[in-house]
């Protein structure tokens, strides 16, 4: 067992919160003691970090029970094929023995039946489980037998100082479009994926906090996060700070919300802090862009306006970009109309 208390709340106040889903420690490759990822995280105005490194919970372990920071348990299973993280672990669970040990860091999955049977029975466990940089060279995922309804969230942003997440984070936006268009509703986060300190004109090293995962829990806890992720409540971002809402018959609806079989107008409106003199603004509906404003001022205030029909499945998701056209900020969807059930399964019929 790790010597800290899941249970604990380090704020009881619902709100949204500064996280980091993806650090590593001197316990795999990193060069930070878990002591001193905690207090990197602090440093970098985060609320919480997940420490997940490679194939072991040993850094866990060394955190002392009087914690004043959260931190959400986790391992990063790193097989050849592909990396993912599991959140939520306390102890040793037995689809562990499937995983290869940190002295061999990354080996073939040749200890279980397939990927699926084992993120099946880390599901079964309570767990939650995020496929990891899908398509950054060499470590993306080529287990295209997992099935995606056993996956509960998906790394959209890793590393913003790698140079080759320039061209992998997009590809795997794009990937995440294509299950929600399917009917797939998998949680979007973002992961430093924290090794060692960033040198400027250097292709190594990382940022702890860059990209931020922002998340509205509430409670500041390792169950309000979790809830969250289960829920959707989460947006990615440069340190750009934003709201979305949506409004229909007269309710209010946040981000990751499922407003069903409805039917009328409904209004979205959108705060972007700060908002940079021309940041474009763009409404994705069902992964076509819908609409796009400026926003301006100090804090940009944003309006769009559709109508929905409870027969249609529709989702809608805020992005934001800088006037050079980088992305600044991804929200998880709001949905609304018929719930769509996948029929495409697997990870491979989407490639």
């Amino acid at each position: 067992m790790t010597n800290y208390s899941f249970s604990k709340i380090f704020d009881s106040n619902p709100g949204w919160y500064r996280g980091d889903f993806h650090a590593h420690t001197t316990a795999s490759d990193g060069v930070c003691p878990p002591t001193l990822v905690v207090e990197l995280a602090k440093t970098e105005g985060l609320d919480f970090v997940t420490i997940t490194d490679h194939n072991t919970i040993e850094g866990l372990t060394k955190l002392k029970g009087d914690l004043d920071f959260l931190v959400i348990p986790g391992v990063e299973v790193s097989f050849d094929d592909g990396h993912f993280n599991v959140f939520g672990v306390d102890g040793w669970h037995d689809w562990m023995e499937a995983i290869p040990s940190r002295q061999s860091s990354f080996a073939p999955l040749d200890n279980y039946p397939s990927i699926t049977d084992m993120v099946h029975d880390i599901s079964a466990e309570g767990l939650l489980n995020s496929i990891n940089h899908p398509f950054l060279f060499p470590w993306q995922w080529l287990l295209r037998e997992t099935d995606l309804r056993y996956i509960d969230c998906l790394e959209i942003w890793n590393d913003l100082c790698y140079p080759d997440n320039a061209l992998a984070n997009p590809q795997a936006v794009a990937l995440w479009t294509k299950w929600l268009n399917a009917g797939y509703r998998i949680t979007a986060i973002g992961g430093s994926d924290y090794h060692f300190p960033y040198k400027e004109n250097s292709k190594s090293g990382e940022r702890m906090g860059y990209p931020i995962t922002y998340v509205y829990a509430e409670t500041l806890s390792v169950a309000g996060v979790f809830d969250v992720l289960r829920k959707r409540r989460a947006y990615v971002s440069r340190d750009l700070q934003l709201t979305f809402e949506a409004n229909l018959n007269g309710q209010t609806y946040g981000i990751g919300a499922d407003l069903g079989e409805s039917k009328g107008h409904i209004e979205f409106s959108a705060t972007i802090s700060p908002s940079l003199k021309t940041t474009q603004v763009q409404l994705i509906k069902n992964g076509e862009i819908f609409a796009t404003q400026p926003a301006n001022g100090e804090r940009g205030k944003i309006h769009f306006r559709d109508q929905v029909n409870p027969n249609d499945q529709a989702w809608y998701r805020l992005e934001v970009s800088a006037p050079e056209g980088e992305t600044l900020a991804i929200t998880n969807p709001i949905f609304v109309g018929l719930r769509k059930e996948p029929t495409l399964l697997t990870y491979g019929d989407f490639l």
